[in-house]
């Protein structure tokens, strides 16, 4: 860890024990280099331990500090939301009472930043705007907060060449930079075959684009699909239902997360078949990586995060036929260990930690932003 003991506020967009995404990968890089104050979204769930006295809402965990924040009901709402901006203030203030801060980042969509002296960043991790509705937000706050945390950054890291593009308007004074989702670190397979199957590796739910998937069963390809389902919109569900309904569809469903490397390894070709909405189109979906770090040629969707990559192991496709021709392909030329290799070298090149040392190159080639020395707005 450096020497230097100020610490990296992190205001994260889920709570630490939530699922494992950008904000818990990258942290736990950054915290091998620097210790990291990990401050939850507000949560209705923390009042019992903040009331006891707001040490019981702080958790060492190591290198990393986790802060948990309450909420009252309705906290997106107004004016419960100016109540808890209060609260996360005040509690804030008292978890950095005497610490020294060597920058903020704001990696939350309901969260501005606070009145802090360090380094400001702004850590784009999707686009939050046109995805307020999937989160139950309002729109128009969404924007707001967003539009005023552009304007106090010193650094914007966005995780797609488009969330980059969103923004720039507004950030001619900040430093704005393309920081991708990094991929695992996957032990080799040992020994095995991959057989003819695609895998598709994540939640199910209406980012999905089922003609993808659909065109890939009627090609004659064996699809896997892991991951629980989270649709919420009926159609999409009926008619999720009726793919998994099909002989050559396996769905395993959630499984813990040591299992996911199990199926990584038996499978020729993984899949990210999103739709192109404009919060896909803005996305740097982790399951691309993740089937790289594993040896797997990937078949994508046309995302610009996955041009942006720009290796012939990520095949960009842009129709049903197309995605399923790719897939047979792949699908075709399993068995090469060579290239499951270069692909594993290839997500090395892109790992959290080199993510990690590139958000804190990011951050120290700024200098700080003016501001209180402790509450937040």
């Amino acid at each position: 860890m450096s020497a230097d003991a100020s610490a990296i506020v992190w205001f994260a967009g889920v709570e630490w024990d939530g699922v494992i995404g950008t904000d818990r990968r990258i942290v736990t890089e950054i915290a091998a280099l620097r210790p990291v104050i990990w401050i939850d979204p507000a949560q209705r769930g923390s009042w019992r331990a903040w009331l006891r006295g707001r040490g019981h809402a702080v958790t060492p965990m190591g290198a990393i500090t986790r802060v948990r924040v309450p909420a009252l009901p309705g906290v997106a709402r107004w004016p419960m939301r100016a109540v808890t901006g209060v609260i996360r203030s005040a509690t804030c203030a008292w978890v950095l009472r005497g610490r020294a801060v060597h920058a903020v980042v704001v990696a939350n969509p309901m969260t501005p930043f606070p009145r802090i002296r360090a380094r400001r960043v702004l850590y784009l991790t999707d686009d939050w705007v046109a995805g307020a509705h999937l989160m139950g937000l309002g729109r128009a706050w969404v924007e707001g907060i967003q539009r005023g945390n552009v304007r106090q950054a010193d650094v914007i890291a966005a995780v797609s060449p488009t969330l980059a593009e969103t923004v720039a308007a507004d950030a001619s004074h900040a430093r704005i930079a393309v920081l991708p989702n990094g991929a695992p670190v996957l032990a080799a397979s040992a020994g095995g075959e991959r057989g003819p199957l695609a895998g598709l590796v994540g939640q199910v739910n209406e980012r999905l684009d089922l003609a993808l998937l659909e065109a890939v069963v009627a090609a004659g390809v064996g699809l896997r699909i892991v991951g629980p389902h989270r649709a919420r919109d009926a159609v999409f569900t009926e008619r999720f239902e009726r793919l998994v309904a099909h002989p050559r569809v396996d769905w395993r469903g959630a499984v813990p997360a040591h299992e996911v490397a199990g199926h990584l390894a038996q499978i020729a070709v993984g899949l990210t078949p999103y739709t192109p909405s404009a919060f896909n189109r803005a996305s740097s979906p982790l399951k691309t990586l993740e089937y790289l770090a594993a040896g797997v040629p990937v078949v994508s969707s046309d995302l610009p995060a996955s041009r942006w990559l720009a290796t012939s192991d990520v095949t960009v496709c842009s129709d049903p036929e197309g995605f399923a021709a790719a897939v047979q392909q792949s699908v075709a030329r399993r068995g090469d260990d060579g290239a499951d290799a270069r692909r594993r070298r290839f997500a090395q090149d892109h790992s959290w930690a080199r993510r990690a040392r590139q958000m804190l190159e990011l951050i120290d080639s700024v200098h700080a932003s003016g501001g209180g020395s402790d509450g937040a707005r």
